[in-house]
């Protein structure tokens, strides 16, 4: 199995539980321009190969679906008992990082997914002879909403989905790791710092011991290094969306370039292009339906397509497995959201695609004139 950015859980030199994360430090020549990244060493906790605890290569699991009712027609009465499955068959096969967030579910499905990831992972305890084997990791993003303009204030929304999520805060509860939505940057910079100030105060008064982001560029993400290896807190992930119908090269390729310099994990959430890149489109809800017309309509996505299946057939895949792969290929670890037991079964599958597979997806992506959607808040 094969990641060029595995994440490492690491004893905390703060306190006696699991860090999600690659700690930055400044060189002693550091001008502020240029950073230097470095794993955990033994002498600060334990050693990699002697550590018990560590995350398996698996594709994390995203619950964006979990509470949306716009794209994917949640249905709470239909879709809990399916996703309480998933979830449990997830956790069965290797899976024990979740992506959720505080705006997946609004109006009176506010929380939603946060608190059905709680119930889910209870359920899954309960259910499992001995207990869970490992603690779950829930990166939780919590979106800058524009009156949120004191540290404390975003510090509140952060404590409000932590206690969504993590109602007993023993050793044994998952690992909670807080994560910028989105950066602020681009309509309301002077936010920025009082948002970095509320990820600080979660990490000092013990509710995370690592901090995320998403939907940040290269320049933002430089300027959250700088800030956060000042005050020695590490940044473990930066999510960005990436998929065969992105604009890779302008909008993922140098951001994750330089994630890998920092060494800060970059997740690749919407590897299936909100399901329009699988083998059999199938889909809930008129939005994601009117968005796909207008790209399959673009002769070169029917050759994309093709080119996926037969890669796919000579692999013995779904076409899903190597959109996925290519994501992974690309240097990010895919973000998977599903909510059906047979999704997750199909998409947790890892696949090995070559160079010259790789080669052959990127010359017939690259000819595609109709894009993907672009997430609006990403920034430079």
């Amino acid at each position: 199995m094969r990641l060029l950015n595995a994440i490492i859980l690491s004893k905390s030199p703060r306190r006696n539980d699991l860090i999600l994360g690659i700690r930055l430090v400044h060189p002693s020549s550091a001008s502020g321009q240029h950073l230097q990244a470095r794993s955990y060493t033994n002498e600060e906790n334990y050693s990699m190969q002697n550590s018990e605890r560590f995350i398996k290569p698996t594709i994390p699991l995203g619950t964006w679906s979990w509470g949306n009712k716009l794209l994917y027609s949640y249905d709470k009465k239909t879709d809990d008992a399916s996703i309480l499955q998933t979830y449990s068959k997830a956790r069965s096969m290797g899976c024990n990082i979740f992506d959720t967030g505080d705006s997946y579910g609004t109006g009176s499905l506010e929380g939603n997914a946060e608190m059905l990831l709680k119930k889910c992972e209870d359920n899954y305890a309960s259910n499992s002879p001995g207990g869970a084997r490992d603690k779950p990791i829930f990166i939780a993003k919590i979106a800058p909403y524009p009156w949120l303009l004191t540290g404390e204030s975003y510090y509140q929304k952060i404590k409000s989905s932590h206690e969504k999520l993590i109602v007993d805060p023993t050793s044994e509860s998952p690992v909670f790791v807080p994560s910028l939505h989105w950066s602020p940057s681009n309509y309301l910079p002077f936010q920025t710092r009082s948002l970095y100030s509320g990820l600080l105060k979660a990490y000092e008064t013990g509710l995370c011991t690592s901090v995320g982001f998403s939907n940040i560029g290269p320049n933002a993400l430089l300027e959250a290094t700088e800030y956060f290896s000042k005050k020695n807190i590490p940044i473990a992930c930066n999510q960005i969306q990436c998929n065969l119908l992105s604009d890779y090269e302008n909008d993922v390729e140098r951001v994750v370039d330089l994630a890998k310099e920092l060494g800060v994990t970059s997740l690749g959430y919407s590897p299936l292009g909100l399901g329009l890149l699988t083998g059999e489109r199938k889909t809930r809800g008129n939005l994601r339906n009117n968005l796909f017309k207008s790209i399959e309509s673009d002769g070169s996505y029917k050759d994309l397509k093709n080119t996926l299946k037969d890669i796919a057939e000579d692999k013995g895949a779904s076409v899903e497995n190597i959109a996925i792969s290519w994501v992974r290929g690309k240097g990010l670890i895919p973000l998977v959201g599903c909510r059906d037991v047979k999704m997750a079964e199909g998409n947790f599958r890892e696949v090995e695609i070559g160079e010259e597979e790789m080669e052959r997806i990127d010359e017939v992506r690259r000819k595609c004139e109709k894009k993907g959607t672009r997430n609006v808040f990403m920034t430079g």
